[in-house]
């Protein structure tokens, strides 16, 4: 017998993970997101990265339909953008300044301090979420003074700089 639910989530926030926003892109063209601390690089060569999204989400039929998506990795100072593509809220976009990368899919290039954008190589359900692997096919790395939002026990918060570790 499994653990609860809920014991599994008080397990999993010791874990501290850093913040990342998934964008891609509806078929019409109107832009969807969400936040997640579930990604994971899992190829160097080729870069192949993966990002786990649930099954209810939203953003997810957009997902599995363009198949190209970024993964936006947020910088500290930018939790109430983090909060606002884990809500419900209609139209995150309205008040989020974003460009478009190479196809097209937002890049939120003031938010960011890094993205990476990606094309689906693979989806796999497993429980109750979809597990989507992402061929990296462009991006930009972050500046030496930027420090990325950490979720830990279920809280944002900033990482520590470098020379304080």
């Amino acid at each position: 017998m499994p653990v609860s639910r809920d014991d599994f989530l008080g397990i999993m926030s010791a874990f501290p993970t850093g913040v990342a926003i998934v964008t891609t892109l509806e078929p019409d063209g109107t832009p969807r997101g969400l936040t997640t601390n579930a990604v994971t690089s899992v190829s160097a060569d080729p870069p192949i990265l993966l990002v786990c999204v649930d099954r209810n989400s939203r953003t997810l039929p957009a997902l599995t339909a363009r198949k190209r998506f970024v993964v936006n990795f947020m910088r500290d100072d930018h939790e109430e953008i983090c909060r606002l593509f884990a809500s419900k809220a209609d139209d995150k976009f309205a008040h989020v300044a974003w460009t478009p990368g190479r196809d097209g899919v937002p890049v939120l290039h003031e938010g960011a301090i890094a993205h990476a954008e990606c094309e689906t190589l693979d989806e796999l359900v497993i429980g109750d979420h979809v597990v989507v692997t992402g061929l990296v096919v462009d991006g930009d790395a972050p500046a030496e003074s930027d420090l990325p939002i950490v979720y830990f026990k279920r809280g944002y918060t900033s990482a520590p700089t470098p020379d304080a570790l």
